[in-house]
């Protein structure tokens, strides 16, 4: 299971080259949100140094979430699939985006007639 943080660069550690050949000259990063079934993908150039790093053991992926329009749209679960050249699947896991959700707006009713103190209201 991957963590990712909202809004922020997050590198990934895997072991993705150990389970795939060398040919390929990138990955898409396919995340799936689990309630909405919303799809965003991510491609990463095994030539960019400042995307993919790679040694015998492992890999590192730098995904930016700063970026206008790269963000994920939803916190919570996801699938996540790794092709390599966007065809040949190479990994498949769960990732969690956390961060900073807003607080939804409420506002606090005290009655005064307590016969009724365990009634919801519900603001129009």
């Amino acid at each position: 299971m991957l963590y990712l943080q909202k809004g922020q660069q997050n590198e990934l550690v895997m072991n993705i080259n150990n389970n795939s050949t060398t040919t390929f000259t990138g990955y898409t990063l396919t995340f799936t949100h689990i309630m909405s079934s919303e799809v965003k993908s991510y491609t990463v150039s095994t030539s960019d140094p400042l995307e993919y790093a790679q040694n015998i053991r492992y890999c590192e992926i730098i995904l930016n979430l700063q970026d206008p329009g790269q963000d994920l749209n939803y916190e919570g679960e996801y699938n996540l699939n790794i092709y390599g050249n966007g065809t040949e699947l190479v990994f498949t896991g769960i990732a969690i985006l956390q961060g900073t959700e807003e607080e939804p707006f409420f506002t606090t009713y005290v009655s005064p007639n307590e016969n009724n103190e365990n009634y919801i209201y519900i603001q129009d």
